[in-house]
């Protein structure tokens, strides 16, 4: 069967609800709050967060407020939270649907009152504590005197305590173990001067899967979610990929030997071979890197096909010599299973030289999203979203 689609991610919300249960039981007592940022990490922010509601997580992080809206226009009642900052504008719609922001400053608290009193509604904020990301957040030193700035402004409620940790190999890493402390710390610091801290959370997804129990009260999974550990961290708790990437050959050719393919010759035919075209490229998604190391592979009919030529902004080429039979029409896997083979995030990541959270999220509006319960990484698919 032919898909109806050029090119596809078909998206397992069954294997999502998996991986969301399986974090719950790991953590106990904490809450967990998906993150759901970069459209779900490329993977469709408002159909996981209807399945994350049903599941009644207790909040959801997005990267910022045109996010958070995009839930609420959805239908998404969950508490919210902007893991990022928000700026001036963007503050009334947040107040005037209850959406939390993070907080990295003393003058910043001080323009969020006042804009919250003006609009009179409260503005719930998490103040961010920088252990050692040193990106966003108030130094672990200053955190107690704008925690007591925040208590002491009516317009503003101080909904948690948040730091971000920035290494990828989570407690297995001697800068994770520091971050921690120090944010353990602070949270004493603001504990025993009566300052009221609702949420304490750090643990993201490499922490949760290397440290036990988690501090504090609340975790933040993110790429876990959708069957990826960072770094491919080993753990004997199995995650279930959540997305496949496919597409049709549109166009057959067989070619001589020495035949050069795509732009600037990268690649030469080692023998006549058969060319399969596919309408994928860069735009989409796959790393042009692919095509100009010559490290990229597609499965067809179950079959292993390299990559060849650079991937261009809209097509990419493969070889399917070796594969008889091969037809207009037939779908080609970059990433899920076809038989018995299989390509994964990480093999496809490392390919490129990248990381699998850039795959996920760089995958374009032409890639169609198809969204199934499928227990199977089926590489057709005929559900639209």
């Amino acid at each position: 069967m032919t898909s109806r689609h050029r090119a596809w991610a078909g998206i397992h919300l069954n294997a999502f609800r998996k991986n969301l249960q399986l974090i719950q039981k790991l953590v106990g007592e904490a809450e967990v709050w998906p993150v759901l940022k970069a459209n779900a990490y490329g993977h469709g922010a408002r159909q996981m967060a209807k399945i994350c509601q049903e599941l009644c997580a207790a909040r959801l992080g997005v990267g910022d407020s045109g996010e958070a809206l995009e839930l609420r226009e959805a239908g998404i009642e969950t508490p919210l939270l902007v893991l990022g900052t928000a700026i001036d504008s963007e503050i009334p719609d947040l107040l005037e649907h209850d959406i939390e922001v993070g907080l990295h400053s003393e003058s910043r608290a001080l323009t969020l009152a006042e804009m919250a009193r003006k609009s009179g509604k409260p503005l719930g904020v998490h103040l961010k504590v920088d252990t050692g990301m040193t990106r966003l957040g108030v130094l672990p030193e200053a955190a107690l005197r704008v925690a007591r700035a925040v208590v002491a402004e009516p317009f503003l409620e101080l909904r948690g305590l948040m730091t971000h940790h920035a290494s990828p190999n989570g407690f297995r890493s001697t800068t994770t173990r520091e971050q921690e402390t120090q944010f353990k710390n602070t949270v004493a610091e603001l504990q025993d001067a009566q300052v009221p801290i609702p949420c304490i959370h750090s643990a993201n997804s490499a922490a949760i899967f290397t440290g036990s129990p988690p501090f504090g009260n609340a975790v933040r999974p993110g790429i876990a979610l959708y069957g990826v550990l960072p770094l491919s961290l080993d753990t004997d708790l199995r995650l279930e990929p959540v997305l496949s990437l496919h597409a049709q050959v549109v166009f057959l050719k067989d070619v001589p030997a020495s035949a050069s393919v795509g732009y600037g010759g990268l690649w030469k035919s080692p023998r006549p071979t058969r060319l399969a075209v596919l309408p994928i490229g860069y735009n989409d998604g796959l790393p042009y890197r692919l095509g100009a190391q010559g490290r990229g592979w597609a499965l067809v009919q179950g079959v292993r096909c390299p990559i060849v030529g650079a991937v261009s902004m809209d097509y990419c080429t493969i070889d399917v010599g070796h594969v008889p039979g091969v037809d207009i029409g037939d779908t080609a896997t970059l990433l899920g299973k076809d038989g018995e083979e299989s390509l994964t995030i990480q093999e496809l990541a490392d390919a490129a030289g990248t990381i699998p959270y850039e795959i996920t999220c760089s995958l374009g509006s032409r890639v169609q999203r198809i969204y199934s319960d499928s227990e199977t990484q089926a590489p057709k698919l005929s559900l639209s979203e």
